[in-house]
């Protein structure tokens, strides 16, 4: 090919090094440093060329600041930031094991059995270590109250060990202060008491059911005769002491025996989804749901007012309004003590009760009965299976469900021969049972009236918790010392001259009753990582030996021997303490409380006698503890937001019932569950 047609460009005529020698001197915009002879001429050619092939890096490669200068500058300026931030970080010795222990192996898990206290019940644990840190919680095969399951609370409580939102730091007015000088402050305001007998000091406490940290008080209380001990716990089963006491004129706690049970009533009771002995409910009643043993499957029967785990295994599941519960359990009553069913014509349904194809719900009953059709047959058939099965049965009435319902419940088991047999009473599982609604007020009546000088929060967020018409935040103002212990620094930490972080139950000792009151020993299985006190050491403040640990104090209050103290390694290896289960309590009913239960009837109860009434288009809003975060407690924990909540939605029914709603809004659908294979319906 001519290159006269085709000539090169003058520059590349000549080479470079012969251009770079009769060039001007060059720019230094890159401080003499270059890649090629052409980008050190500056060659329009190639700085052409270098924009055609790399477009969007032209300006990386011709800026005149290097990558590697940046790099150098931007890493000295984070360099010097960061050391005004610095804060000296306590030593850690890092010293390597002399002997190493035999069962420590790098990598080999070691596992320590414990207990976690919630809502008034502990819950044996077996947790899971690795090099000195808990990493997953089960379980404990040995304890009866779980007999190796745990609850969502329990699996989540990991998450809540390693929050880095826990309270860190001991504050006081919004200043960081030692351990020694709230002591300082706690003595001198226990000076102050001394002459009054305590009658300024209030200790306030959520559900105590540790024997030790109960016996601390008790001491505090008779050293300090005119103090008060006040309990608040949202999640508390005030209902059920009430209707206990209502009953047998005393407090006591019903243990129930599903394994016995053939036939079950849940009064708005979801017994196998959380509450005390959840676990071992929900263990013993599966044990007699397998279809390879249909002679000895039991028949659940479940009324409640919204979506629940026991409700979702019932054979036969009616929904109600929570007015309508007390009026349906009355009905139940009556009829089983008349021994007959409340309308003795209807006849058992043999596809589900209140089936809407067979009997709508709002058509009255052909027998004249106070309910509707559909309500009135499933009562009837829940009352003839209950007497069908004398000694066999067992009513539970849930902890949300007002003290008259537990006491028909309680009515029932003694008429039905249950007691002894599928239901056992105890005496409480907490240390001081009261109604503690009732003891706030008086707590809030106290602080407004100007008695309360001294008052030591132990755990809890009663700011946040309790009643808005209380107005428990206006009554704490009052006070001329507060202290609250707690996980994170909270709505009442924030009104509290104090705030002292709690130790974390795998953080500190303590001891704690399951549901049946076997005792477990709670250790720890790691420091306090933020140097957290326990409810042990804060009550401690109030004797005359301050100092002690919640170590010392566990172990004085059991007298273990020091120098034989292979009972309580005992004890330590089990996770319980043999022996400590409540005895069976001997309980009798009240006249007035049987007759309350089975005479009244449902003269005075509510909508549902009338089918009328009950068409009115009203709406019933229930309050229950969250399945997941419970009262609040657990809204920071991650997994506990992730989990899902009992529901019988989806985006179909949703779009439905919302339809029905809209056309009819007085209908209700009475859903049903099949019966269970191999067992006839009554």
């Amino acid at each position: 090919m001519s290159s006269k047609l085709f000539p090169p460009p003058q520059n590349e005529q000549q080479p470079a090094a012969a251009r770079l020698a009769g060039a001007a001197a060059p720019k230094r915009g890159r401080e003499g440093c270059w890649r090629t002879l052409e980008e050190q001429a500056e060659d329009p050619v190639f700085q052409e060329r270098l924009y055609n092939e790399f477009p969007s890096e032209v300006e990386a490669i011709t800026d005149p600041v290097a990558r590697r200068t940046f790099l150098k500058l931007m890493g000295a300026s984070l360099a010097l930031a960061g050391v005004t931030a610095c804060t000296r970080q306590p030593p850690e010795k890092i010293v390597p094991y002399v002997r190493q222990p035999e069962e420590l192996i790098p990598g080999t898990p070691l596992f320590f059995a414990t207990a976690m206290a919630l809502g008034g019940v502990a819950t044996g644990l077996l947790v899971e270590s690795h090099e000195g840190r808990p990493t997953k919680i089960e379980g404990n095969p040995l304890h009866p109250g779980s007999l190796g399951a745990s609850d969502v609370f329990a699996q989540a409580a990991i998450l809540s060990l390693y929050d880095p939102d826990r309270s860190q730091t001991l504050i006081n007015i919004g200043e960081i202060r030692p351990w020694s000088a709230f002591l300082g402050a706690i003595r001198a305001a226990l000076g102050a008491q001394a002459p009054l007998n305590g009658a300024g000091l209030r200790i306030l406490t959520e559900s105590v059911n540790s024997p030790t940290l109960a016996a601390q008080i008790r001491d505090a209380l008779a050293r300090y005769p005119s103090a008060k001990w006040h309990q608040w716990d949202p999640a508390s089963r005030d209902n059920a002491r009430a209707g206990a006491k209502l009953a047998f004129g005393d407090y006591a706690d019903a243990q129930y025996r599903l394994d016995r049970a053939d036939v079950i009533l849940a009064l708005d009771a979801d017994f196998l989804g959380c509450g005390p002995g959840s676990l071992r409910y929900a263990k013993d009643f599966s044990a007699r749901r397998r279809p390879e043993q249909a002679d000895r499957m039991n028949r659940l029967y479940a009324v409640e007012t919204m979506p629940s785990s026991t409700g979702s295994r019932a054979d036969h599941r009616l929904p109600a309004k929570p007015s309508e519960i007390d009026a349906i359990a009355r009905a139940i009553a009556s009829a089983v003590a008349g021994g007959t069913s409340a309308t003795p014509a209807a006849q058992p349904p043999s596809q589900g009760f209140g089936e809407p194809r067979r009997s709508s719900p709002d058509q009255p009953a052909s027998g004249g009965g106070p309910f509707r059709a559909a309500v009135q047959k499933w009562i009837d058939a829940v009352a003839k299976d209950l007497l069908a099965h004398r000694g066999r049965s067992l009513v539970v009435a849930g902890d949300h469900q007002p003290a008259t319902v537990h006491a028909l419940a309680h009515a029932m088991n003694a008429a039905l021969g249950n007691a002894g047999q599928t239901v056992v009473y105890t005496q409480p599982v907490e240390a001081e049972p009261v109604d503690q609604l009732a003891s706030l007020r008086d707590l809030v009546a106290d602080m407004n009236g100007g008695k309360v000088d001294v008052l030591l929060i132990v755990g809890g967020n009663p700011v946040y918790t309790s009643p808005a018409d209380l107005k428990f935040a206006d009554a704490l103002n009052k006070v001329q010392l507060r202290a609250h212990l707690s996980l994170y620094d909270d709505e009442t930490s924030a009104l509290c001259h104090w705030q002292i972080p709690e130790a974390h139950f795998l953080e500190t000792w303590s001891d704690a009753r399951g549901h049946d009151g076997t005792v477990s020993i709670v250790q720890p299985l790691i420091a306090p990582l933020y140097g957290g006190r326990s409810a042990h050491e804060l009550i401690a403040t109030l004797s005359d030996r301050p100092e002690r640990s919640a170590y010392d104090l566990v172990r004085d209050f059991w007298k273990v021997d020091p120098k034989d103290d292979s009972a309580w390694r005992r004890w330590l290896h089990d996770g319980v303490m043999p022996n400590t289960a409540f005895e069976p309590k001997e309980v009798r009913l009240k006249p007035d409380a049987t007759n309350a239960g089975f005479q009244s009837g449902i003269d005075n109860q509510s909508a549902i006698r009338n089918p009328q009434s009950a068409m009115s288009a009203s709406f019933e809003i229930a309050f229950r503890n969250d399945p997941c975060v419970l009262d609040g407690r657990f809204a920071n924990n991650g997994w506990e937001n992730q989990s899902q909540e009992q529901t019988r939605l989806d985006r179909r029914r949703a779009r439905t019932n919302h339809q029905r709603r809209r056309r009819a809004p007085l209908s209700r659908a009475h859903d049903s569950r099949r019966s269970v294979p191999g067992r006839r319906s009554p």
